[in-house]
C-alpha cells in the first residue's frame, strides 16, 4: 500500500529532529521515475524562494483540531528545498535549482537528474 505524503512528512520530521537539520521545504511524492513541476502550487513556487531570502513569520491557526505548543514563530532565512520522495529515497533539491530548470522551460525532473542536483539524499 502506498504511504500518503503525511506519513512521509512524519519520517522527515524525525530526521530533521535527529540531525538538527534546519530548512524550509515542500515535500512532493511520486511513484514514477520523474516528477512533474506542474504539481508545485503557485503559493509554494513563490513561498520557497521567499523563505530562503527573508525567513518566515507565521501565526499558527487557532482552528487546529489538536492543541498547539505556541502561537506562532519567526524563523530566519534558511535553505529552501523541494524534497521529492521517489521510490526508496528523498532527494533534497535547493529550490533555486528548480527555478533555474523552470526558467529554461523544463517541465519535469527525472530521478537521476534529481539525484545529481540534490544537496542530500536520504535512502529509506
Amino acid at each position: 500500500m502506498k504511504k500518503k505524503e503525511a506519513a512521509w512528512n512524519t519520517i522527515l520530521n524525525q530526521y530533521f529532529k535527529e540531525k538538527k537539520f534546519y530548512c524550509y521545504y515542500e515535500l512532493k511524492q511520486t511513484t514514477t521515475e520523474s516528477f512533474q513541476f506542474s504539481k508545485i502550487r503557485e503559493v509554494q513556487d513563490a513561498g520557497l524562494p521567499a523563505t530562503e531570502k527573508n525567513g518566515l513569520v507565521w501565526k499558527l491557526s487557532d482552528e487546529a483540531s489538536r492543541p498547539k505548543p505556541i502561537d506562532g514563530f519567526s524563523g530566519p532565512p534558511l535553505p529552501s528545498y523541494l524534497i521529492i520522495k521517489f521510490t526508496g529515497e528523498f532527494c533534497f533539491i535547493r529550490y533555486s535549482e528548480i527555478e533555474k530548470l523552470k526558467y529554461e522551460g523544463v517541465i519535469s525532473i527525472s530521478k537521476s537528474k534529481a539525484e545529481e542536483l540534490a544537496d542530500r539524499i536520504i535512502k529509506i
